[in-house]
């Protein structure tokens, strides 16, 4: 047995003691090590979740298209990957740039006449909440005055828009104005650099592969390594399947909403259903973050219009949630309602945007692991323990006495393998003498 207390094991705790106290006390500078470095590798993180997506139609024209090349001649066999690369990003670029020049100058044209249209809107919108109001007023005898309410709110407004407070808003919105440019610029630059980088990881993603399998197995120890493989196995099926069937679901959502809205003749049909379709994308409670602004929008115009989108909505979302979604997706998460509800709340709480999208997927993999965990200590404690799971007929006292029985049993079956080996000790021993006194009467004879 290794000592614990050796030299060697003392320096690294002194060392990592005080590795920790110095993190402990220069927290922000290691805040800003750990910034800088994310602000390094976003590109990287960038270009590698494109190639992991990219990585299925890569796969399809790898395969299917151009799987049959280079079997009769070798030397069309290199172009393989190159011809699947090319013909990947073109469909990409081709998609991007059907969508771009149908959606965006719809969407911009939304944009400028929401905007342009907002007075009358608000003016619509005083007009329809007065007439609801005298009306309860007259069915329910009630005293609301709404002018009155209207005109301390109009005050409060006034108010705010004072020459102090335009100045304070003006420093701030010129500060915000410029972070927002910044942030644009990096954005824009990272996701460039993302693309090209993405490339560089499908054209490389076997020897990537290989080095990352040769660290694993240079590093870890090999009795961990089948539950490593397992862990990679269960994340790939999880995450990725799901995300790549979370995008194609939302855009087939996002399409459906255009065309029933223009079928009924909604307003500002492109710019409510490029809303529905990216909010869709996070579980649970993407609906109602994109619904919930797309219909007030639409309150501003007329309530009848809000009313049929809330039912198309609704409808849409049915078919979503029993049709589509187990079509596109499958069973790849795995959940219940609660467990999605419970990863979507904490992850959008801890990490944001990338909380709320990538939380299920993650989470589905943690409870894939514990469940098959548990499933296999129940397995192993055998007959009782599945008793135990059936609360109906629970019976803690036949548990025990069982519990009790078996190791009884176990006891026994050590008792009785015990006397064997003592019992065929003594037998060995016993012969061995009456084999020395034949010999020694044998003698005494001669």
């Amino acid at each position: 047995m290794k000592k614990l207390f050796t030299l060697k094991n003392v320096l690294i705790g002194i060392t990592f003691t005080v590795f920790l106290l110095f993190i402990k006390d220069n927290l922000n500078l290691v805040g800003q090590i750990f910034s800088t470095i994310g602000k390094i590798l976003t590109p990287f993180l960038i270009g590698f979740l494109f190639a992991y997506i990219l990585n299925y139609p890569y796969k399809f024209f790898y395969s299917k298209v151009f799987g049959k090349m280079g079997k009769k001649r070798k030397i069309f066999k290199n172009l393989k990957k190159p011809l699947a690369i090319i013909c990947t990003y073109v469909l990409v670029i081709a998609v991007i740039v059907v969508l771009v020049s149908i959606v965006v100058p719809q969407f911009a044209m939304n944009i400028t006449s929401l905007f342009t249209n907002m007075p009358g809107y608000a003016e619509t919108l005083i007009d329809n909440i007065n007439n609801i109001v005298n009306d309860l007023n007259k069915t329910l005898n009630l005293n609301i005055d709404v002018q009155n309410t209207i005109d301390n709110l109009y005050t409060q407004v006034t108010s705010y828009f004072s020459i102090d407070n335009l100045t304070k808003v003006a420093g701030q919105t010129t500060s915000a104005v410029l972070n927002m440019v910044s942030n644009t610029a990096n954005g824009f630059y990272n996701f460039i650099m993302g693309i090209v980088i993405s490339v560089y990881f499908l054209a490389a993603k076997e020897m990537l592969c290989r080095q990352v399998k040769k660290l694993a197995v240079a590093f870890i120890p090999i009795k961990f390594l089948p539950k490593v493989y397992e862990i990679v196995d269960i994340t790939d099926t999880k995450c990725g399947r799901y995300l790549v069937g979370n995008i194609i679901d939302s855009s087939l959502i996002g399409f459906l909403t255009f065309i029933i809205m223009s079928i009924f003749q909604l307003p500002y049909a492109p710019l409510i259903s490029v809303i529905i379709g990216v909010t869709n994308i996070i579980p649970f409670f993407g609906p109602f973050i994109g619904a919930i602004p797309s219909a007030f929008i639409l309150l501003l115009i007329n309530p009848w219009d809000m009313l049929w989108f809330i039912i198309i909505i609704v409808i849409i979302q049915q078919l979503d949630g029993n049709i589509f979604n187990p079509k596109i997706i499958g069973n790849q998460v795995g959940l219940s309602s609660f467990w999605v509800l419970f990863s979507v709340t904490v992850g959008g709480a801890l990490f944001g945007i990338p909380g709320f999208i990538l939380a299920t997927p993650i989470f589905a993999v943690i409870y894939s692991l514990v469940k098959k965990k548990v499933k296999n200590n129940i397995n192993d404690k055998g007959k009782i323990a599945k008793e135990a799971l059936d609360f109906e007929v629970l019976n803690y006292a036949k548990i025990a006495e069982q519990q009790k029985k078996i190791r009884e049993e176990k006891e026994n079956q050590q008792k009785e393998k015990l006397m064997k080996i003592i019992g065929f000790n003594k037998n060995s021993e016993d012969d061995l003498d009456n084999d020395n006194t034949e010999d020694n009467s044998d003698k005494d004879k001669e």
